[in-house]
């Protein structure tokens, strides 16, 4: 589901690591989602919350919290 006027940038997972904080500037001040490729092939995305709530309730999906890693 893509908004009407919401950019899309598309970024290979290798160059995302060196701006990771980019990405998701632009997600979180609502200059679109970055798509994440992986050898070609779209894999992932970096969305807003807001973005990402709303999906959620569309499709009548609760979250639920997944364990802590043990360190």
């Amino acid at each position: 589901m893509v908004l009407e006027g919401t950019a899309e940038h598309v970024e290979k997972i290798a160059d995302v690591r060196n701006s990771f904080a980019d990405a998701v500037g632009r997600a979180r001040y609502g200059n679109g989602a970055t798509v994440l490729t992986s050898r070609g092939k779209r894999v992932a995305a970096i969305v807003s919350m807001e973005f990402y709530e709303q999906a959620l309730e569309a499709l009548g999906l609760e979250t639920v919290q997944a364990p802590s890693k043990e360190k």
